[in-house]
């Protein structure tokens, strides 16, 4: 059971690497696009496409607020890709769910960065 884990743990970052490598330069900013696959890069890079500072990571020290910026600034990734911010409950309910979504809409046409 433990491989089996391992092998969906592996498949689902490499993934959402992918997805993220990919939306990340469709938002033009191909500079920092390999954040993606480095985990607290990550979280910095999402907040870069939300125009936030990378210090602003230091709000998940925070309890409680941790959650709730969490939030917020998902509410606000979906925003800049054109989604809408009702999609945060996937992360909150089935995050799996929520980032095979990114994953999709990393490779639909219909997805635009419209957070110039």
């Amino acid at each position: 059971m433990l491989v089996l884990d391992c092998v969906f743990g592996i498949v689902g970052y490499v993934l959402t690497g992918i997805a993220f490598f990919r939306l990340s330069k469709l938002a033009g900013r191909g500079d920092i696009a390999w954040f993606a696959w480095v985990p607290i890069l990550f979280a910095i890079l999402q907040l870069r496409l939300i125009h936030k500072s990378g210090w602003w990571i230091l709000m998940y020290l925070v309890p409680i607020a941790n959650i709730v910026f969490a939030i917020i600034w998902q509410v606000k990734l979906l925003h800049a890709y054109g989604k809408h911010g009702a999609w945060v409950l996937f992360a909150i309910f089935l995050s799996i769910v929520y980032y095979i979504m990114w994953v999709v809409w990393a490779y639909s046409d219909s997805t635009k960065y419209q957070l110039e």
